[in-house]
This record gives C-alpha cells, structure tokens and sequence, in this order.
C-alpha cells in the first residue's frame, strides 16, 4: 500500500451528515475557516432501511441523496484525534503522494466501530504489505469506508454491520509499526463526485485517483465526528478548502443528524427537502436563538409516504386561521406548530415505514425537543424497545 492507495489485492473515510454529514448543499466553495459553519450547513442524509439479508448495495444513482450520515469511529469515551488529514503529504521528490485519509491515534486494542449500516466486503487478517489487517465496508448510499492497521478483525465478508457495531480492534500492523493508528478513509463510486463536490466544495487538488472497485477517494474530515484536529490537518485542510466538522458539535448526541435551512418564507422549498416527497421517516426541526445557539424544538415523522408534507406543515404559517366554506362558513386549515422557516434548521433521516415511529420515540427521548415535552412529566420513561 501507499498510505494514499493500498496496493494489495489492492485497496487504499463523512460524508459524514446525511450527510451527515449530509447531502446535497448549493454549490460553493468550501471555506475551511468556518468549521462550524460546514458542521451544521450539510444535511441529513436518509438512512437507508438494510434487509435481513442484504446484498451488497448498488452505487446511489446521480441525483439521489448519498448518504454522509457517519458515526465516530471510536467508542464515545475514546478521544479522537486527527493526527493526518486528507492531504497531508507523504514520501520525497518523485515518490512524493498526498495520504487521502484520515489518521487518528489510539491504544492497540481499541474498538474500531462502523461509520454506518453497512455490507463488509473485505475482511483481511493476514499481516501482510502496508496495510496489514483491515476492514471494507460498503454503505447503501454507495460510499465505501475502509479501516487499516487492525490488530484484530471481527466481521466476516459478506456480514451486514450497524453504525456503532465493532469492525476490529486498533493497532499497528502494515507499516504503521510502533505507531498504532487507524487509518481510515472513505471512497465512491465516480458517479458520486458531483454530488460530494455539491455537499463540500472540491478541494483545491482535485479527488483522489480511482481504486477498484472501491471508488476514488474523497476527505472525511467534512463527515466524520471527531474530537480534535492536530494545527497540521486544519493548515491543509485551509489550503484545500476541504471544511472540517465542527469537532465541539455533541459528540452523536443526534444519532449522526446533521441540519440544514430551509430557506426564507416565501421561496420554493430546497431540492433536498422535495426528494424526500413520498418517503416515510422522521424530522427534527431547530431555531437559531436570539445569542444564534441551535434550539431543538421539534421531532416529528411520517409512517405514510408522507414525510415532506408532514414536514413542511410546519412552516405554512400562512395557513392558520385560514377560511373556507364546506356546508358552512368556518375557519380551519390549522396546520399546527409553525416556525419562522429563516430561523429553522431541519435534519431528516428516511426508513422504512415500520420504523418510522420507533425511531421518533428514540430521538425525542435522546433530543428533549422543547415543543414534544411542553406539557408532559420531566423525566421520560424509558423507550419501550
């Protein structure tokens, strides 16, 4: 391997929002300066429903919503750390190759989680060239992320993963001797590349080189949660344009959602809110206070298909008190809580129908959004599932 590209049998991650990171944001250039900017500006891409017996998932077809909705890759009481970012620079003169991934450090022995659901479709114990021991797993959306350095695998090709479930341990086999680190990075498909560069800009050096059939390599630092970046990796990532999430973001306290605005009254409602008309799921909903901190106030969902109009309901502000005539004249059309939509940010996470509810409960439970709890007991009982 090179630490850019693995040349085994040859392999070499965010995002992310979801999308986390995300999905898709207007196309700009990504300003590295304003990390909490770029933590909070990509949304939250849908979360794909994994059967019981899941192939190995197709690439996201151009246009779709990818999904960059990661997880850390460490156990929340794990500080982790980016020693190397994406561009940093390795080797001399005509040897020299930018590392395309993310170096984070840690004790040998310690749980490597999946960014996400997930097929694994490489699972390598055997010590051998750069890479020594390490693990591919490939996410609905079509972006794969791949774990190096292992000291220890625990799936199996073939074995559908969680977000949060143990791939391996951390250590410092391949040429990481001495230097236990994971090496993680991230990867998809070439049809993928316009819509990363839509979620994030395109970095200044362009994508990483294709790998098959892992796909070209694309920055983590705009996607997975972490707890710090060394100054070398926010120098780099400056000079890329490749934004860093904000690392003093609640560690997952969303489950991975990440929020996006939804534009000011009286616009068409954004392309990323429209693809999500006749799927099922759920939404948070937050305001920017007077100070400009984000306020959860809302959890809702949709069981039935209609999880765009059970979400945009809530800004239609114009139609309260709204009159009409059906047998006689009266008022309604209430649509319920309503929020100004220039101050609101909104997550989404798409499932399937049989979730939908299920997942509200967690997130309400997790979240304390205001407006679900005005009323009812302080403390929540327990989830019950």
């Amino acid at each position: 391997m090179t630490r850019d590209g693995i040349s085994l049998p040859l392999v070499a991650v965010g995002a992310a929002g979801a999308f986390a990171i995300a999905t898709l944001l207007r196309p700009r250039r990504a300003d590295a300066a304003t990390a909490s900017a770029a933590a909070t500006s990509t949304i939250a891409a849908p979360r794909a429903e994994l059967p019981a017996t899941a192939p190995t998932p197709a690439p996201a077809a151009a246009g779709s919503v990818p999904l960059f909705d990661f997880g850390r890759p460490l156990p929340a009481d794990v500080r982790a750390v980016v020693s190397s970012g994406w561009l940093a620079p390795r080797g001399k003169g005509a040897k020299r190759r930018l590392h395309r991934a993310l170096d984070i450090g840690l004790a040998i022995g310690t749980p490597v989680l999946a960014l996400a659901d997930g097929t694994v479709t490489r699972a390598v114990r055997t010590d051998t060239g750069d890479a020594g021991l390490w693990v591919a797993v490939r996410h609905p959306s079509g972006v794969t992320s791949r774990y190096i350095h292992l000291s220890r695998v625990l799936v199996d090709v073939g074995q559908v993963v969680r977000r949060g479930d143990p791939i391996g341990l951390g250590g410092d086999t391949g040429n990481a001797k001495g230097l236990p680190h994971l090496h993680l990075d991230l990867r998809v498909p070439a049809a993928m590349l316009p819509l990363v560069e839509q979620a994030i800009g395109r970095p200044s050096t362009g994508w990483g080189p294709e790998m098959r059939p892992y796909g070209h390599s694309i920055p983590g630092e705009p996607f997975v949660p972490v707890d710090a970046y060394r100054d070398r990796v926010k120098k780099h990532a400056a000079s890329a344009g490749i934004p860093l999430r904000d690392p003093a973001a609640p560690r997952n306290r969303s489950g991975g959602l990440v929020y996006r605005s939804v534009g000011a009254r009286g616009e068409p409602y954004p392309d990323w809110l429209r693809r999500i008309k006749g799927r099922s799921g759920v939404y948070v909903i937050r305001l920017r206070d007077r100070d400009g901190d984000p306020v959860i106030v809302y959890v809702g969902e949709s069981h039935t298909d209609r999880l765009y109009e059970t979400a945009t309901r809530h800004f239609q502000e114009w139609r309260r008190w709204k009159s009409f005539w059906k047998d006689q004249y009266s008022e309604g059309h209430d649509p319920g809580l309503t929020y100004p939509r220039a101050r609101a940010e909104v997550a989404v996470r798409v499932t399937a129908p049989s979730r939908a509810i299920d997942e509200e409960a967690r997130l309400i439970r997790r979240l304390q959004p205001r407006d679900n709890l005005i009323g009812q007991a302080e403390e929540l009982e327990e989830v019950p599932f």
